[in-house]
């Protein structure tokens, strides 16, 4: 009788423990897709004419733009451009003025 207890007693204690972890928070879907519909894709010549001018006369002026994306931020508006020279690429990152960001 006493091992039926201990037995039925652990059988209820791993229950438990899988309907809470069951219960543990998870990354929030709505969440993750309000941050992502503050960040979309624009052509280079929608941008501000100050970042073409600031991404022009900067040291990556001559690379090729793949990609430029508006990004809501609580700064205010910033553009992230994904740049290649063929075998290096990056992204660099503009607020409204002109500067970069880091």
């Amino acid at each position: 009788m006493k091992r039926t207890f201990i037995a039925l007693a652990a059988l209820g204690t791993f229950t438990f423990a899988s309907i809470g972890a069951d219960a543990l928070p998870t990354k929030d879907k709505a969440a993750t897709e309000f941050v992502q519909d503050q960040r979309k894709e624009i052509k280079y010549e929608e941008l501000p004419e100050a970042v073409r001018t600031a991404f022009e006369d900067s040291q990556y002026g001559q690379w090729e733009v793949s990609q430029v994306h508006e990004v809501a931020a609580e700064q205010g508006t910033q553009y992230e451009l994904t740049i290649t020279d063929g075998t290096q690429s990056g992204t660099l990152t503009f607020d409204e003025e002109g500067n970069m960001v880091q």
